[in-house]
Order: C-alpha cells, then sequence, then structure tokens
C-alpha cells in the first residue's frame, strides 16, 4: 500500500484511550505519542482500490507490519498494464536514503500486537443500529420490534446489516448483570429466542451487548470465581462483581454462557468494559488471583481466544477497551475505542474524535466502531424530549451535557455524519428512533450503505480529543481539536479511477474554501478534472487544478473529482457516495460512440446515473435494460455539459448504453 507514515517533525498530538479505567478503577490513560504531518495536515486520505497519488511516499506491508519509507520526492504511480504493480521513480542528486522500519505499528506507534487482519468473514465493517442512545437501560421488545420492521422495509435493501440490544434486559435488583439467567420478561415478554428470530425473519441479524468481564450470579456458590481488592470486596465492573479469567471454573461458565447466547441466535456481541483488569484496575488485589504466575495479559488474550473458539469465525465481535491498549487485537473484529456519544451534533463529536484518532487501525488491525450510533433525528428541544421520550433518556443526556442544549441534528449536520462514516470505511452505527425518521434523513443512510471495504492510508493517530467536561465551558465552534477538514477517498474502481473528497465547515458560519487538486490531492499537475456533487446531485462542469466550494455550516460537501476525458464520460451515480458501488463495469467505444455499463439497483427506487458530455457530443440515443432484454422507461435530462439518466431500479443487474452522434447530426 503507499501510504503517509507518522512524521516525527510534525506536530505532537496524543492518542489516548477513554476514561473509563482511570474514572472507575483510579488507573490511569493509556497514552502514545503521535504527530500531525508537516504537509496537508488538514487532510486525512483513504482508499478504495489499488491507488496512488503524488502525496504519498511510503509503502506499508499488510502482511509483515513492515513499512518502507521514501525521501518525499519519490513518485509512486500504478503501472499502465499492471494496478497491482507500482512503479517508483526515485530521484538520487548524488545520495539518498531509503529507510526500511520493521514492527511499525508495534515499535513506532505503540500498538500492542499486530495482527492482520483477517476480513475473509466480514470483508466489509457492518452496520449496526443499537439501542443504547435511543432508549438507554429503558428499551423492550415492542422498541426493538419497532426498529427492526423500520429497518427490514427501508434499509435492509440497502445493505443493512444488525440488529443490536443493549444494556436494560438482565438487571437484579440492585442494577448487577446475570445475563442468560435473568432475562426480563416485564420487557421482553416472548424471550431471548423469539427476538432473535423476529429480526431473522426480516432479513437481519441480531446483537447483544455484555459485559463478559462480570457475572453476579455465581457470588454466593463460587466465590473464588471473583476478583477481590486488598480488603476482600468484589472489584466491580459496571456494578458487577469481576471474575477472575485464570480460574478453571470462570473458563467453564463463559462456555455455557456463549453457548446459551449462540444457541439463541445472537450474530453479533459488543463486549463492553473489556480490559484485563489485574493488570489496569490497581485496587486488584494480585495475591488473591486462582493463577499468581500468569501474566494478566496472557491470561487475557486466552480468555479471547476461548470466546473465539466457541463463538467460531462467523460471530462479529466488537470489542470496548476501556482506555486500556488494543490488548485484543487478533480476536475482534472491531474496537468501540472512544467516548460515549449521546443524541446532538456536540453529542456526535466523540464519534468525530474516535475516527480521527484511531482511523490508522481501520480494516488494517480491526475495524473501528467509531460510537454507539448516529444520531440523524431532526432537532427537538428539552421540553419536546420530555413529553416523548423516556425520562431515563433525557436524564442520561443531562448528565452528559451542561447545559442541556437539545436533541437531534441539522440536515447538514446529518449528512457530515453519514459522509464521514461512509467514505472512512469504518462501522456504520446507527442510532435515532428511526419510525420517526422524516424522508430525506432516510434517504442519506440509503445513499451511504453499504459499507465498503476501506483502508486508511494516513498509518498515525491525528490525536483524541474527547473529553465530557469541556462542554460545558466551549461549545463546537470554540473546540479545539485536530479534525481534518478534507477528507480524501482514493477510488480505483470498475466506475473507474478518481477521487471523492468531503470537504467539512466545523464551524457554525458558511465559509468558502479553495480546494487544489494537486496540493491537496496529489493528483496529476496540468490536468482537468471534472466535479460531481454527490448531495447536490450535480456535474459542477471541468476545473484545472483548483476551485472554490462554499460550505455551510457543520455541512460537508462531498465532491467526485475525475480526470477530464475528450469524450463522454460516466462521473456519478445516485446510488452510493462513493461512485464506486452499484457499477459493476463501464465502458466507452471510440469507434461506436458508445458509452455502455452495468449497475446493480435497488428495486422500486429510481436510479440515476451522471454524465460529463464535452464540446463535439449530442445524445443519439439511451437505453436500459434488465436481464439483458427488458426495456426499462427511461428519462434523460441534458443540461449543458451534463447528462442525467434516470430509469427505475430493479432486483436484478440493468444493462444501459447512451449513444452518441457528433454535434449537427440527426439524432433521436
Amino acid at each position: 500500500m503507499p501510504v503517509r507514515l507518522i512524521d516525527p517533525e510534525g506536530t505532537p498530538v496524543d492518542w489516548v484511550g477513554t476514561e473509563e479505567v482511570r474514572e472507575s478503577y483510579g488507573g490511569t490513560y493509556t497514552r502514545h505519542p503521535s504527530f500531525l504531518p508537516r504537509q496537508n495536515p488538514e487532510v486525512i486520505t483513504f482508499a478504495l482500490g489499488q491507488v496512488a497519488s503524488e502525496n504519498l511516499h511510503s509503502l506499508f506491508d499488510r502482511n509483515t507490519d513492515t513499512a518502507v519509507r521514501f525521501p518525499e520526492s519519490a513518485r509512486l504511480r500504478r503501472n499502465a498494464e499492471d494496478a497491482n504493480l507500482l512503479d517508483l521513480t526515485l530521484s538520487v542528486p548524488g545520495s539518498t536514503v531509503v529507510r526500511v522500519e520493521a514492527d511499525y505499528f508495534t515499535k513506532t506507534l505503540g500498538v500492542p500486537y499486530y495482527v492482520p487482519f483477517d476480513d475473509s468473514a466480514f470483508p466489509a465493517p457492518p452496520a449496526v443500529w443499537s439501542s443504547w442512545t435511543s432508549y438507554y437501560s429503558e428499551v423492550r421488545e415492542d422498541d426493538m420490534v419497532r426498529n427492526t420492521d423500520w429497518i427490514a422495509a427501508h434499509l435492509a435493501p440497502y445493505g443493512f446489516g444488525y440488529v443490536e440490544l443493549d444494556d436494560g434486559y438482565d438487571r437484579d435488583p440492585k442494577g448487577q448483570h446475570h445475563w442468560i439467567e435473568n432475562w426480563d420478561r416485564a420487557k421482553f415478554p416472548h424471550g431471548p429466542k423469539w427476538l432473535t428470530d423476529y429480526i431473522k425473519s426480516k432479513g437481519l441479524r441480531a446483537g447483544v451487548w455484555i459485559v463478559p468481564n462480570a457475572y453476579a450470579g455465581a457470588t454466593g456458590d463460587h466465590p473464588d470465581w471473583y476478583l477481590r481488592d486488598r480488603q476482600g470486596q468484589f472489584i466491580l465492573d459496571y456494578q458487577t462483581p469481576a471474575m477472575d479469567s485464570t480460574n478453571p471454573g470462570v473458563k467453564d461458565f463463559l462456555r455455557k454462557l456463549f453457548t446459551t447466547l449462540d444457541d439463541w441466535g445472537f450474530d453479533y456481541y459488543k463486549f463492553d468494559g473489556e480490559h484485563a483488569l489485574p493488570q489496569y484496575a490497581p485496587p486488584v488485589d494480585h495475591n488473591r488471583l486462582y493463577d499468581q504466575t500468569v501474566d494478566p495479559l496472557v491470561a487475557y488474550r486466552e480468555r479471547l481466544k476461548l470466546i473465539r473458539e466457541i463463538l467460531g469465525p462467523g460471530r462479529f465481535i466488537e470489542g470496548c477497551p476501556a482506555g486500556t491498549p488494543l490488548n485484543g487485537i487478533g480476536f475482534f473484529n472491531s474496537y468501540f475505542n472512544g467516548d460515549d456519544v449521546y443524541n446532538s451534533w456536540q453529542g456526535m463529536y466523540a464519534l468525530f474524535s474516535s475516527i480521527n484518532a484511531n482511523a490508522f487501525l481501520n480494516h488494517l488491525l480491526v475495524y473501528v466502531m467509531p460510537g454507539e450510533g448516529m444520531e440523524v433525528g431532526p432537532p427537538m428541544t428539552v421540553e419536546e424530549a420530555r413529553r416523548k421520550w423516556p425520562a431515563s433518556v433525557v436524564e442520561v443526556a443531562a448528565s452528559r451535557e451542561d447545559p442541556l442544549r437539545g436533541f437531534g441534528t441539522t440536515t447538514a449536520e446529518a449528512r457530515t455524519l453519514v459522509s464521514w462514516v461512509a467514505l472512512t470505511g469504518v462501522a456504520y452505527p446507527l442510532a435515532s428512533v428511526l419510525p420517526e425518521l422524516p424522508e430525506e434523513r432516510t434517504r442519506l443512510l440509503q445513499q451511504t450503505l453499504p459499507t465498503e471495504p476501506i483502508l486508511p492510508l494516513d498509518l498515525f493517530s491525528r490525536g483524541t480529543d474527547m473529553r465530557w467536561n469541556i462542554f460545558k465551558s466551549v461549545t463546537p465552534d470554540t473546540y479545539i481539536h485536530n479534525y481534518a477538514d478534507t477528507l480524501d477517498l482514493k477510488v480505483n474502481a470498475p466506475a473507474g479511477v478518481f477521487d471523492v473528497v468531503g470537504l467539512t465547515n466545523w464551524r457554525s458560519e458558511t465559509e468558502t474554501r479553495e480546494l487544489t487538486f494537486t496540493e491537496k490531492l496529489g493528483l496529476a499537475p496540468g490536468a482537468r478534472y471534472v466535479v460531481f456533487d454527490f448531495w447536490g446531485q450535480k456535474v459542477l462542469g471541468a476545473f484545472s487544478n483548483r476551485m472554490k466550494v462554499e460550505v455551510g455550516p457543520h455541512d460537508t460537501k462531498v465532491l467526485a473529482v475525475h480526470p477530464r476525458f475528450d469524450h463522454p464520460q460516466l462521473v456519478g451515480t445516485s446510488r452510493h457516495i462513493t461512485g464506486a458501488y452499484s457499477i459493476a463495469a463501464v465502458r466507452w467505444e471510440p469507434a461506436k460512440r458508445l458509452l455502455h455499463g452495468s449497475s446493480q439497483t435497488v428495486a422500486g427506487d429510481d436510479y440515476s446515473l451522471f454524465f460529463y458530455v464535452p464540446e463535439g457530443f449530442e445524445v443519439s440515443s439511451v437505453r436500459a435494460a434488465a436481464n439483458g432484454n427488458r426495456e426499462l422507461v427511461v428519462r434523460k435530462s441534458p443540461e449543458g455539459r451534463s447528462l442525467q439518466v434516470t430509469f427505475p431500479g430493479q432486483s436484478q443487474v440493468v444493462d444501459w448504453s447512451i449513444a452518441f452522434a457528433a454535434k449537427g447530426e440527426s439524432s433521436q
């Protein structure tokens, strides 16, 4: 992979974990130094397919955790005949240095383990709706059913996958967890197996939140299973006695627990409070451990290995590392390495912090889960929320935000949320009371699903800024952070080789931005580029080297930047923000002046293709057919140098073609 490596001469930042360990047990943050790059620090770069750039001067080998650092004058370009090869041009003015850095993630970045991510079972990250930030512990069976029905009707055809039940299904009167032994029949009268069967009957997969470190059901019969402090009191994890994973009895309990959950039909597991307690919780009395000779981290990884063996590779496991290093690398499918979000724009900052801090891990070691869910519901006052939502939702939000300003997000803010999640390739976390969403918000979700196998090209952290207490005195306008304001997804796919650029305005006043194609995106100098505005669904025209873009408050403009050809070309679709998904093939035949391709569409949803038509061409005929010969009704909308072609979506692949004539020739 061509990449940007960490720049030790850049601006220093801290990559830190969450505060959960520090607050609960008197532990400390996990801190690792990182640096913002000297060149283009405001740009964050990703890849979909085999790409290259004038701004990428280094290589990374995923199999061996080896980096190769070339001087900045080096040029890496894809071979014209074989995209799997890179051509290197290296300037040697007398002498130059090429550095090979072994163990880049572990020795340079500070990740404790490096295991190349196996994405064979999950080639792209999941899209998951979680009940947490919409219902907290008050969630009920009816809530799960209502949201499942909505997802099945509105999002499943677009690639949405999982419905996850979070906290609130098993607590005893003390607030402690018993998991499979204390399922709350008042809230879930039909029980867990009925719930998972219902979710699966709608074409979705069921998930559940759990804290495997903790269990309250054996304190009387098996007191030796538990961690104690020096006074002999239980160590608590989520208000529940925590277990000693070196004890064979605890391992037997874990076998029973996860075998039962798996038999009930859960496919997705969110592990919370997830860390090696004896290593990171100072109150633990190590003299009371069952096996005092085992390194706590070794015991922790052995525990994860056991759970993975029970569940198998086909079950998705999300881990919340709770401020500790990523000691579960190799066993988890995703990590939630951030703070909790809550239901407002300000409450979404933890999600953006998680992406900016941790995107370099994504799809290389583990998928990044940036938060419990994006809040894409419209703005709502505190008074409206108190009338509409359970009191606990408002109370929890009030404990996070002081003063409590309201709930929901504007359309611009919702656009920014889905753009950042979809274009960075992290797990797609969804919150909101979905049946309450207006059509425009539903459309934002549909146009950013499914998730794509995107890889990070900036292999360093941008620093972690996620501290609840700051929002008592600052607002998003005065909050200083290191978020990128230009997101560059480089694409090499059947749809073409191009860049999808997200320009984000983090402040509350409209700003005019200048996008320079060579400096910011590393595109070839001197060329012309055609730009398509995805959210505006409009071809903006052809530009040389630079363009100015107006971005509204908290909004993100998403622009597809294509090299301009001397013939008609495809530059965008209505289906997916990447411009790549749905296009199976596209080809220009110059002798016939014919542009044709194939698209995977969604049945019942109109599908649009957008083309740039240079001077000297005009449309002669347009055709679209399903199954090769069933003609579809096609609408064409020419406007200046652009052409929009629309036809009804189908369950089968649609073949389409546009015949062009030289300008002035007869047309039909």
